[in-house]
């Protein structure tokens, strides 16, 4: 037997084969690109067939931290460092309520649009001394619901949009903003190492299969924005959130999407305005009280007053 020749016969077989397999493997991944891409462009053209408008999206990769915020009283604790107002702060120091001595006076309407200087005029307010840790913030969106300019403190660029960080301007029906609100998580820091996340129209997909996004929907911007995810006695931790803002025949809805897990988020966010407060009790007909017990009474109803009628202001607006 000519064994040279066995060889060499074996040897082109092998490269043969490995050509052959070369090839496959190659002609494989083109048939996967090929069949994934239009399987995207047809989630987004099925959501555009049934009537529901989207946005211009980003698409871009980004990665977050984590961030933590200690537990504070930081409202509480510089609140006398404030002028021209008159305000009261939770009893938890959570939420510090304000009613302005001179108002703020804007031009535009929520109907027909606010004008540049109106939002010059709310910076230069929310920068100035009449705010605590006012630099921290930026205008986030303005809000029909409570007819109210939202601005959130911002954490490496982020918005923290869960209420629990944010100051509400309260628009009067006159054109003017008497009042306003904080709540104030304190500084954050960043966390571990960053994370990827998912895509804006990722966190919109995961929406639509979900059943969240009706036809004739209309979707607004999505925005990556911090949640708190967990709260603790000591300190709290915020995530990156999608937060995505649907209008439809019930009205405008928030929704968000965990940056991260590619979840729903169903938890509601942290209250924005506070419930009225109850009436004072009314004193039993023939007693008397200390004159000391009276002052404090009238410190009381004070303050109860204060943040009644802001509760008011909330209402009529």
């Amino acid at each position: 037997m000519d064994f040279k020749k066995i060889e060499n016969i074996f040897l082109i077989t092998f490269l043969l084969l490995n050509i052959y397999l070369l090839v496959s493997y190659f002609n494989r991944n083109d048939i996967q690109q090929a069949t994934s891409a239009p399987g995207q462009v047809n989630l987004i053209r099925e959501m555009e067939q049934i009537g529901i408008e989207l946005p211009s999206l980003q698409e871009e990769e980004q990665k977050v931290f984590y961030v933590q915020a200690d537990s504070n009283r930081l409202l509480e604790q510089n609140v006398d460092q404030l002028e021209n107002q008159a305000g009261s702060v939770a009893a938890d120091g959570s939420l510090y309520t304000s009613i302005l001595s001179d108002p703020i006076e804007i031009e535009g309407n929520p109907d027909e649009g606010f004008t540049e200087a109106d939002f010059a005029r709310l910076n230069t307010f929310i920068s100035s001394d009449s705010v605590l840790f006012g630099e921290e913030y930026a205008y986030f969106r303005y809000d029909r619901s409570q007819n109210r300019f939202v601005y959130t403190q911002m954490v490496e660029g982020i918005p923290v949009a869960d209420g629990t960080s944010e100051i509400s301007l309260f628009y009067g029906s006159d054109g003017n903003i008497i009042s306003y609100q904080q709540t104030y998580a304190g500084p954050m820091t960043p966390q571990g190492t960053t994370q990827p996340v998912i895509t804006d129209r990722q966190a919109i997909e995961v929406l639509f299969q979900n059943n969240e996004i009706s036809s004739n929907s209309v979707v607004g911007q999505p925005l990556l924005s911090y949640y708190r995810t967990l709260h603790l006695e000591d300190l709290s931790m915020y995530g990156p959130v999608w937060y995505v803002p649907v209008r439809d025949t019930g009205g405008e809805r928030i929704l968000r999407v965990d940056a991260l897990e590619r979840t729903i988020i169903t938890e509601p966010a942290a209250p924005l305005v506070p419930e009225e407060p109850e009436e004072p009790e009314e004193p039993e007909e023939g007693t008397t009280e200390e004159p000391e017990e009276d002052a404090e009474s009238a410190t009381e109803m004070e303050v109860e007053t204060t943040l009644e009628f802001d509760a008011e202001i909330s209402s009529d607006e």
